[in-house]
């Protein structure tokens, strides 16, 4: 599994892993430090991602933290978000792309599970190896990425063509995607038509280009964010133009008792700070608190009380992004020039 250390995208994946687990598979997880304790506790083998990539990595940074340091030295600190996207991403995939093949050919998996959205360098490992693999989609549906990049994009005054227009023309993203075309990864060009993560521009499908011969989004197929209005047709879609089946495999909330990976917090009460530095024994940073607290299987509980008395059940949830309080993409997100705002 290669899945980023944004809590949203880990947490279906970790009661995927603890399935599997149960069942005898032997998973391994690629991922930032602060999620190991949640990924060991579904029985998974946990490696960090800053030892498959030490040379971006440099200084214990995650690759959020890596691509910040690669965007303020390539760009300078006063580059916008779409910008920095465009130029770089393929740059960061191809900085990743040679230690992830060579974690993934010591492990000699028979199947690879990664978020498209932010860690599509094991897609690509996976086809320079020749490794079957399966994208985990934890957004609510295809449909609805255009939201979330109109709204990363409309703050900086910037649209998804001014992102097509310098993906295409950016000589720095140009030559990334000549390495990565070349011995000895020799990827096919039609990988980065649509963009890079996560300012992907295509619509023939979305994400189209980034999935595998299947594909799992974490609802159901009827509460999706719909990218055509019929299901049917849009599965159609994307079995003839990408070549993937979806699967609609329910939002994954795993077991009681699971550990689970909490909310993108900024702001911590002195017990929290000191937990956190505990668990992760990185006092710099700031990322997802790890318990579960006694409230998750008391809800759970309750649950499955009114389940045995018969009752129906609704499900619905707001993803760990805009329920945080970060200024970026937060509950009242209005910070750093461009976020997303929950509320």
């Amino acid at each position: 599994f290669d899945v980023e250390e944004a809590s949203g995208h880990i947490n279906p994946s970790l009661a995927l892993a603890a399935r599997l687990v149960k069942r005898g598979w032997a998973v391994h997880y690629l991922s930032a430090e602060v999620m190991r304790e949640c990924i060991e506790h579904t029985g998974s083998t946990f490696s960090n991602e800053c030892e498959v990539a030490p040379d971006i990595c440099r200084g214990g940074m995650t690759y959020f933290e890596a691509y910040e340091r690669l965007r303020r030295d390539e760009l300078g600190p006063d580059s916008k978000a779409w910008e920095a996207r465009a130029h770089l991403e393929n740059l960061l995939l191809l900085k990743k792309l040679p230690g992830t093949i060579e974690w993934l050919r010591q492990r000699n998996p028979d199947v690879v599970l990664y978020c498209p959205l932010w860690n599509r360098v094991a897609q690509l490992a996976s086809l320079c190896l020749g490794v079957a693999h399966v994208a985990i989609i934890t957004i609510a549906g295809f449909g609805g990425f255009k939201k979330i990049l109109d709204e990363f994009l409309t703050p900086e005054g910037a649209s998804v063509d001014d992102v097509r227009e310098l993906y295409l023309t950016s000589d720095i993203n140009r030559s990334a995607i000549d390495e990565l075309c070349a011995e000895p990864f020799n990827l096919s060009r039609s990988l980065f038509l649509q963009g890079a993560p996560i300012y992907y521009f295509g619509t023939d499908p979305p994400f189209g280009n980034t999935l595998g011969k299947h594909a799992l989004v974490t609802t159901i197929a009827s509460l999706r964010d719909p990218f055509l209005d019929s299901i049917e047709e849009e599965d159609k879609m994307y079995e003839e133009l990408a070549g993937s089946k979806l699967h609609y495999i329910g939002p994954m909330i795993g077991d009681p008792g699971m550990l689970r990976a909490s909310t993108h917090k900024a702001a911590w009460t002195e017990e929290e700070r000191s937990l956190l530095v505990e668990y992760n024994k990185h006092p710099h940073r700031r990322r997802s608190m790890l318990r579960p607290s006694a409230d998750d299987d008391k809800l759970l509980n309750i649950v499955k009380k009114a389940k045995s008395l018969g009752r129906r059940i609704c499900l619905v949830t707001l993803g760990t992004v805009v329920t945080s309080d970060r200024a970026a993409f937060g509950w009242h997100g209005t910070g750093l020039g461009v976020s997303i705002t929950g509320k």
